[in-house]
């Protein structure tokens, strides 16, 4: 209905998963730019675990004129890990419009220290710090996310690395983080934790994808996640102010839906729990949007 579209309208998802990918997805990139035009949406930011998303943004561009698609990397081990090598390459694509499309440097997701230790996983986990030092590798990253000013995400980092890491990057000049979706596994930061990162100049990211976690969860692997209902996420913009905050879908994965719908419901929602136009107007639009446009 227009009046959705209108609730949605020039507003930013920072956090979309697309096929092809290591799990099941529901939309391709295309399609993902697609559904979020057809809602008014300014832009999309696409988010891939195992792959630089920057080439998908480029090909969704140009497919689906009058909507804004960006990219990254996420520093999983299927990019090398701690890799600078490649955030550099990310910085430098190039040809078919995909010049400055990639703009985040999400630090290590499922292979995080702090996801091993909260499922259960063998192996050797990417790690950012050694004890409490950063590693040499990541504070070369954090050089380049200064350089070149990136956006730098905390990812699934446990609350204590998450905070140590945004207060080296403030001491090393990088002027745009966001705390990953801080509200459920394998993150979930207590409100003090959130206010401390708010505090540190973080945007605190509330995700949809929060609501379909747990025992009851259409996504089998998803399951054994906890979650985080609206009202909870309502709780914890409240308590950082909405000036810190940005909305997210984190949503692709099947069956769960199109991360465009889940996004409009996720506003829907937010309203019926009390946070305000002006509110939504923060972290929908202006703080994403200062995110990601260049000073």
């Amino acid at each position: 209905p227009a009046t959705q579209r209108d609730l949605t309208a020039g507003m930013i998802d920072f956090h979309v998963h697309t096929y092809p990918d290591n799990f099941d997805r529901t939309v391709s990139a295309v399609e993902a730019a697609r559904t979020a035009k057809e809602r008014g949406m300014r832009a999309i930011v696409l988010k891939g675990g195992a792959f630089e998303t920057v080439t998908r943004a480029a090909e969704a561009r140009a497919a689906v004129p009058g909507i804004e698609v960006f990219g990254g990397v996420v520093l999983n081990w299927y990019s090398g890990g701690l890799n600078p090598a490649a955030v550099q390459a990310m910085v430098d694509l190039r040809g078919g419009g995909s010049e400055r499309l990639g703009r985040v440097v999400w630090m290590p997701s499922l292979q995080a220290r702090n996801h091993y230790q909260r499922f259960n996983i063998p192996g050797q986990p990417v790690d950012v710090f050694d004890g409490t030092q950063l590693l040499p590798a990541a504070r070369e990253i954090l050089a380049l996310c200064a350089d070149y000013d990136l956006v730098l995400q905390t990812c699934h980092l446990s609350p204590p690395e998450a905070l140590a890491l945004l207060r080296e990057a403030r001491a090393m000049g990088v002027q745009r983080l966001v705390c990953t979706h801080a509200d459920y596994d394998p993150i979930n930061m207590s409100l003090d934790d959130q206010r401390e990162a708010a505090r540190l100049g973080a945007f605190i990211e509330h995700a949809y994808i929060g609501v379909y976690l747990g025992p009851d969860s259409p996504a089998e692997r998803f399951r054994s996640w906890r979650g985080a209902t609206v009202e909870q996420m309502a709780r914890a913009i409240n308590a950082t102010g909405a000036e810190s905050a940005i909305l997210s879908s984190d949503m692709g994965a099947a069956p769960l839906g199109i991360p465009a719908d889940g996004y409009a419901a996720f506003v829907e929602e937010l309203q019926r729990h009390g946070i305000t136009d002006h509110e939504l107007d923060l972290m929908g639009r202006r703080n994403p949007a200062a995110l990601l446009d260049p000073d």
